[in-house]
C-alpha cells in the first residue's frame, strides 16, 4: 500500500511539473467526459467514468498533455483510477492529404484494489474527409502481471451537430488470455454545449479472460474548450477496453 502510494504520488508530482511547465506557453485546450455502461449478461449497471484532461502548447508544433480518470465498476464509486502523461507533436493542417494530424508517446498508471500497474506506448490521430481517426499501441505491466493493448477508435461528421462513432479495443494478457471489444454509435452535438452520445458493443474474451463475454450499451457526454475545443488524446488505461477488471 504505501509503495502505491508513494508511485502514485510520484506519477501526479511529475504530471504537475510538466503541466506549469507547459502552462507557460499556453493552454490549448481541454475536455471533461462522463460514461456509464449497462452489461447485459452479467445485468450490471452503472459501470462508470469520469475523466478530464488538458494540452499545452510548447512550441514548434510539440505540446503536452495530461488526463486523469476514475472508474466505478459497480456502481457509481470509484474502484479504479488512471492518470496520463503525453508527449506530442502536431504536424499542422494538411500534411501528406491529412489534416490535424498528430504522433505521441504517453506513460500512465492504473490503480485499483488488487494493485497497480504502468501502461506506455505510442499513438496517433489525424482526419480526412470529415472521419477523424485515432490508434494507440501500448504495454501494461502490473500486479496481474503484463499485457499488449491496442486500440482504434473513428468518429465522421455527418452534419456540424450530428457524427457516427466506432472503436475496437484489444488486450492479450500474460495470465488472463485475449479480448476483443467492438462497439459503434453516434451521437448529438450541443451547439456551445456538450457532446452527447451512445453505443452498442461486444466484449468478445478468449477462454473467459477477464471474465468472459459481455454485450454492453454505453451513453456518455463530454464537453471540450480552449482553442481544440478538446485534446488530442484521451486516457490510456486498460479500464478502457476491459471495463471492471
Amino acid at each position: 500500500m504505501m509503495k502505491r502510494a508513494i508511485s502514485t504520488a510520484g506519477l501526479s508530482a511529475a504530471i504537475g511539473l510538466v503541466a506549469a511547465a507547459a502552462s507557460a506557453q499556453g493552454l490549448a485546450g481541454g475536455t471533461l467526459a462522463l460514461e456509464t455502461s449497462a452489461f447485459f449478461e452479467e445485468g450490471a449497471i452503472g459501470h462508470t467514468s469520469y475523466s478530464g484532461g488538458l494540452q499545452f502548447d510548447i512550441g514548434l508544433g510539440f505540446g503536452a498533455a495530461v488526463d486523469l480518470a476514475s472508474y466505478g465498476f459497480s456502481g457509481f464509486g470509484a474502484d479504479g483510477s488512471n492518470a496520463t502523461l503525453h508527449a506530442l507533436y502536431d504536424f499542422g493542417p494538411f500534411v501528406m492529404g491529412l489534416d490535424g494530424a498528430v504522433v505521441g508517446a504517453f506513460v500512465g498508471r492504473d490503480d485499483y484494489e488488487e494493485g497497480d500497474a504502468e501502461i506506455y506506448g505510442i499513438e496517433a490521430a489525424a482526419s480526412v474527409f470529415g472521419l477523424r481517426g485515432e490508434g494507440y499501441l501500448a504495454h501494461h505491466d502490473g500486479t496481474r502481471g503484463g499485457a499488449a493493448v491496442a486500440g482504434l477508435s473513428a468518429r465522421y461528421e455527418i452534419t456540424p451537430a450530428i457524427f457516427a462513432m466506432g472503436e475496437i479495443g484489444f488486450a492479450d494478457a500474460d495470465e488472463e488470455g485475449a479480448l476483443t471489444r467492438v462497439a459503434l454509435g453516434g451521437g448529438y452535438r450541443i451547439d456551445g454545449g456538450p457532446r452527447l452520445w451512445g453505443e452498442l458493443g461486444r466484449i468478445e474474451a478468449e477462454d473467459e479472460a477477464f471474465g468472459g463475454d459481455e454485450t454492453f450499451l454505453a451513453i456518455g457526454a463530454e464537453i471540450g474548450f480552449g482553442a481544440l475545443s478538446g485534446t488530442s488524446f484521451g486516457t490510456r488505461s486498460l479500464f478502457d477496453v476491459v471495463p471492471g477488471l
